[in-house]
């Protein structure tokens, strides 16, 4: 009777305990899809007070435009999303894709946005649209680094065709 009880009982508490980690690591999904969705909230309207709430002081930023800031950390961050929002005020991103792993979020994310002034090699009013796979690790519940991937025929076709480059990034230091 004891053994069928024994079984009975660890029968039930397996489910249990399997259910209650997966929810752990549900909430923990939902909560960084929900932060990197507030950070490219920021970087599509160029509203970037509330960054302090979503990313590390001491961010680092692995794929750089070092012509846009000398800053580091969260401040260049909020550099670089004006300087943005300055060029493609009009800058959409469609999450395509996203998975989170352990402390590392994966997205493939498209931009869309027209250019305001001429940013390299793109005159003013020039349609772009640009896929991008983004690396994130988050430590607790901001983001630590970045890393973003974007393939070189992505910005082949985003430059005017059969025009030289003008006006590069030396016009946003």
């Amino acid at each position: 009777m004891h053994k069928y009880f024994l079984s009975l009982m660890l029968f039930l508490l397996i489910p249990a305990l399997v259910y209650s980690q997966g929810t752990k690591q549900g909430s923990k999904d939902a909560k960084y899809k929900e932060v990197y969705n507030e950070v490219l909230t920021a970087l599509t309207s160029g509203k970037t007070d509330n960054l302090d709430k979503y990313m590390a002081s001491d961010f680092i930023e692995h794929s750089p435009s070092p012509a846009m800031t000398k800053k580091t950390g969260i401040e260049a961050a909020k550099e670089i999303f004006a300087s943005y929002h300055k060029i493609f005020p009009d800058m959409k991103a469609k999450v395509n894709k996203i998975a989170v792993s352990g402390d590392y979020l994966f997205a493939y994310i498209t931009f869309t946005g027209t250019t305001a002034e001429p940013y390299m090699g793109m005159p003013a009013n020039h349609k772009m649209t640009m896929n991008q796979v983004d690396l994130i690790r988050f430590k607790g519940d901001k983001m630590a680094e970045h890393w973003g991937f974007i393939s070189d025929a992505d910005v082949m076709n985003m430059m005017p065709h059969g025009k030289p480059m003008q006006g590069g990034m030396e016009k946003h230091k």
